[in-house]
């Protein structure tokens, strides 16, 4: 057999890794640019969903919020970078958001 078929599963690992560290980097990079542009305003916890994440073992969640943009419309989006239960369903937060992308938001610390 070749070499690709005799590491094949080496080479499923790397690729996978690849995604992950890919996916990261995207997610952290978005955050940043919602910490320096964001717009804040008042939101509250929608739902928190919570799953298994195999790469660490352990349980994670995904928490989402609903607030009111710029133009009046409400929207939910997910809140960036939130792997804590720290969270519940009708908690009021003060929430970043990029206008051009409101697919996710960030806990605006500083606000």
């Amino acid at each position: 057999m070749g070499w690709i078929s005799d590491h094949i599963e080496l080479l499923l690992c790397a690729f996978a890794v690849c995604i992950f560290a890919f996916r990261l980097f995207t997610v952290l990079k978005k955050a940043k640019k919602i910490d320096a542009e964001g717009i804040v305003t008042d939101a509250v916890v929608s739902r928190v969903e919570e799953f298994y994440d195999p790469d660490t073992a352990s349980d994670s969640y995904t928490t989402y919020v609903v607030y009111t943009d710029e133009e009046g419309v409400q929207r939910e989006s997910a809140m960036a970078l939130t792997q804590d239960a720290e969270y519940e369903e009708g908690m009021h937060v003060r929430i970043r958001y990029l206008p051009s992308e409101k697919d996710m938001v960030r806990i605006a610390e500083d606000a």
